[in-house]
């Protein structure tokens, strides 16, 4: 019987599923696992592909999928052997054999720790804005580990909550016994953050582990970029109740910024080696596009912000999940 299980989400996943599976049956661990995927509904190749490896197929309907309970099902159909459950993306890919080993160790290796979360770093021909924000201004970017626990100080906590909840299910490993405790909540948004949140109050640690590497990173077009943020900040505005996303002071300076914003994307763009065999043309479209991308990013975070101050329907229309839930 396993002793660790992958739970893969999919909705119409085959862009990057098959080369997904193969990494994964390629992992070299101390270690058995299974492969759960559970689709909602896809209408594209998905289960074809998925056919081709050893792994269980679980169908639900688009209407009952939700980022939470959707993810407990996961863990409630792995096998009752398994002590520890993974999650994947459908567009997260291992980067090399070693992926699950040094995704799990952190648990094996620490009875405190309830989660683990991976390291990402950017596909290939990914624009310049969602790469440097990746790389400069997110943890999941980061190559230094990091272990999170619950400071002495509760104004602390409180003060710097964002830091301590973040925690990426993009590709992550829980310890099952703490989720019997602390299961997700039905929520369509953030649902890593909001356990994140819960198990570290409870006294857990959260790790992040940089050896453990998937390739994973929006690229999306500037209207789904917005809606993204749309629900990003919905989120984090209704769960965590971050008052500072309603001082308009500071959406004013994110405008004001834009300009800035630019100018640090294209010194990354001429110095990072991410960029270091990209031609010439595709790094002026990349600075040509960076102020409306950045302009989308702000402007979603604002609407998700304010999202009880428009109409219902206008909300509703501008969330990325939605409408993904709805296709």
């Amino acid at each position: 019987m396993s002793q660790v299980s992958i739970i893969i989400l999919t909705k119409n996943a085959e862009s990057y599923l098959d080369e997904i599976l193969h990494a994964i049956f390629q992992q070299q661990c101390d270690f058995s696992f299974e492969v759960i995927l559970i689709d909602s509904g896809s209408k594209d190749n998905t289960r074809l592909i998925a056919k081709k490896y050893p792994l269980r197929q679980i169908s639900i309907s688009p209407e009952d999928f939700n980022h939470g309970e959707t993810r407990n099902l996961g863990m409630q159909e792995s096998s009752q052997e398994s002590q520890f459950v993974v999650y994947l993306t459908q567009d997260a890919t291992p980067f090399n054999e070693h992926w699950l080993q040094n995704l799990i160790q952190p648990l094996i290796d620490d009875i405190d720790a309830a989660g683990v979360f991976s390291r990402h770093i950017p596909r290939p021909g990914t624009s310049v804005s969602p790469v440097r924000q990746l790389v400069q201004l997110t943890p999941t970017g980061s190559e230094e580990r990091i272990e999170k626990q619950m400071p002495t100080s509760q104004e602390e906590y409180e003060e710097n909550r964002i830091f301590y909840v973040w925690f990426s299910n993009t590709s992550s490993s829980i310890r099952k016994e703490v989720w019997d405790q602390h299961p997700f909540k039905k929520v369509n948004f953030a649902e890593d953050a909001i356990w994140a949140d819960e198990v570290i109050q409870a006294g857990y640690k959260i790790i992040f582990e940089p050896k453990s590497i998937v390739i994973h990173s929006h690229d999306y077009n500037l209207t789904e970029q917005f809606r993204q943020n749309v629900d990003h900040h919905r989120a984090m505005y209704t769960h965590f109740s971050l008052k500072y996303l309603r001082d308009r002071r500071i959406w004013l300076k994110k405008y004001i910024g834009i300009p800035l914003e630019t100018w640090r994307d294209y010194k990354f763009v001429i110095d990072s080696p991410f960029f270091k065999d990209v031609g010439l043309r595709r790094k002026i479209i990349d600075i040509l596009r960076s102020p409306f991308w950045n302009f989308a990013t702000i402007s979603g975070g604002l609407v998700g912000a304010y999202f009880d101050k428009f109409p219902g329907f206008l909300t509703k229309i501008s969330s990325r999940q939605e409408r993904i839930r709805s296709s």
